[in-house]
């Protein structure tokens, strides 16, 4: 399994590049071939058969895809939630409230790219209630995870197969284009980091 330092060269430069950059600041689509070129609905399309085969893993089952932006404003990736297909990371209470513990797959709507965070936890009531932690560049970590090798590897296959490349910190961290404006909730920033071109959300 490839780690974050060995990024392909050209996917690095594209991560980069000054007009990419400006382009997936404004949400317009930046990837140069396959669905990407296609348009909005052919990479939504495409993203969706991504997670269908996330879904098919041995190790992992697809908890929860968000594709409706959260409900509300733009999210300029897919949310993707999984969790052990064997039901050992998941907790039910007498009264119905549910726990999983899981890890999140980024796939970004703007390019055939992803990163891969930190395990983390959801819930959620019958009642409605419920709690999630939204994407952030302190949670985007390393593959493998600790614990979680074996559906590592199989979430790297499939991405691999569908010619997404896999991101993680070390170049997410660094900066992006100096006085860039990128709508986002989920940073504090400017200054902005590259993980910020490509992974934002605003409600």
């Amino acid at each position: 399994m490839r780690k974050d330092d060995h990024v392909p060269a050209d996917v690095e430069a594209f991560l980069f590049d000054r007009d990419s950059q400006i382009r997936a600041s404004r949400d317009e689509l930046v990837g140069r071939e396959g669905a990407w070129a296609g348009g909005v609905r052919a990479a939504e399309g495409y993203l969706r058969r991504v997670v269908a085969n996330l879904n098919r893993v041995p190790e992992l089952v697809v908890e929860h895809a968000e594709f409706g932006h959260y409900g509300s404003g733009y999210a300029s990736f897919v949310d993707v939630f999984l969790t052990r297909r064997n039901g050992s990371a998941r907790r039910v209470d007498l009264d119905g409230h549910t726990t999983v513990q899981g890890l999140s797959v980024a796939l970004c709507r703007l390019a055939p790219i992803a990163c891969v965070l930190s395990p983390d936890e959801r819930s959620h009531h019958p009642d409605g209630h419920g709690y999630h932690s939204m994407p952030c560049l302190n949670a985007v970590t390393e593959m493998p995870i600790p614990g979680w090798e074996k559906g590592c590897e199989q979430i790297f296959q499939v991405l691999d197969r569908h010619r997404i490349a896999l991101v993680g910190p070390r170049l997410l961290s660094r900066p992006a284009l100096p006085h860039l404006r990128i709508d986002t909730n989920l940073d504090d920033g400017p200054p902005h980091s590259i993980f910020d071109v490509w992974f934002h959300w605003m409600d």
